[in-house]
């Protein structure tokens, strides 16, 4: 499983480049304001903090029992599925009601948060991860990306193509999520300040 800072820098390198380029584009021509900083290092934190979110089972079980536990269920209840990824909408979507006061703005800063939450898994997966995607419909960890060091011949290549495929779109899907929630904000490739004062 990678590091926490492992986590941090793909989420930095993945899913929030999109709103440092405009960000930076627009600072190197004199457009941001002082407030526009405090929307960026909030966006920075909630993503930051949620690429992390699966992994808070290992700081609750660390503080229960003290000693260093399973890092991914709390009691019997798996953090590294979609079901407790979702917790990470709504919490990414308390603080973008504090900070734009409109509800589209507010669920566009809870999709950012899912999509880092979410990445959190796919990484974890691609690093051979305990990962419980449907619990509670289907309690057993599987790997969307198991099957890739495999020859498709040893499995059939309609199983391995449909595999693969699954993979890489949720992969895809997560990065739009991200790319679209952030440009919504107005942090897409050209930074638009004024967007987030648009009712």
């Amino acid at each position: 499983m990678p590091y926490p800072a492992g986590h941090i820098t793909f989420f930095i390198l993945l899913l929030f480049p999109v709103a440092l380029y405009g960000f930076i584009q627009a600072f190197r021509k004199g457009k941001v304001q002082r407030s526009d900083w405090f929307y960026l290092l909030i966006l920075f934190a909630i993503g930051s903090f949620f690429s992390l979110f699966p992994d808070i089972s290992a700081v609750i079980n660390l503080l229960l029992y003290g000693a260093r536990g399973d890092h991914c269920t709390i009691g019997s209840l798996p953090t590294h599925s979609l079901l407790f990824a979702s917790i990470a909408f709504v919490g990414g979507v308390i603080p973008g009601m504090v900070m734009y006061r409109q509800w589209n703005k507010a669920l566009a800063v809870g999709v950012f948060a899912e999509a880092a939450s979410l990445f959190h898994l796919i990484l974890d997966d691609l690093d051979k991860g305990i990962i419980s995607y449907l619990y509670p419909l289907y309690s057993k960890p599987f790997s969307l990306f198991s099957f890739l060091n495999m020859v498709p011949s040893e499995m059939g290549i309609l199983y391995y193509a449909f595999t693969v495929i699954i993979g890489a779109l949720s992969f895809i899907l997560v990065v739009l999520m991200s790319i679209l929630s952030l440009r919504y904000l107005g942090f897409g490739f050209r930074y638009d300040p004024f967007r987030r004062e648009a009712r």
